[in-house]
């Protein structure tokens, strides 16, 4: 049994993760992503390489636009502080 390779890189607030058995190497992600957090892998058909982590922002465009997206090319860890809401309920 082969083990899955995932490109994984560990920003300050959280993960992005491209899964290199699903990813394509289609580049979409380098040019929808408004940050310029990817750039282009010198190994032709490979996942984009992640150069600035910190810098993402965790819009989902990548995600969005990704065309094998749904099957888990890309994925945002995004971090709790940011997951989290404050819903404050109006007493009556």
């Amino acid at each position: 049994m082969t083990k899955r390779r995932v490109y994984k890189v560990r920003a300050y607030y959280g993960t992005v993760e491209i899964d290199e058995e699903i990813c394509s190497g289609c580049q979409t992600c380098l040019d929808v992503c408004p940050m310029d957090v990817f750039a282009p892998n010198p190994e032709e058909g490979k996942p984009p390489v992640v150069l600035y982590p910190d810098e993402c922002q965790f819009c989902g465009q990548c995600v969005e636009d990704c065309p094998l997206g749904e099957a888990g090319a890309i994925r945002l860890r995004i971090p709790l502080p940011m997951r989290l809401s404050v819903r404050r309920v109006k007493e009556t």
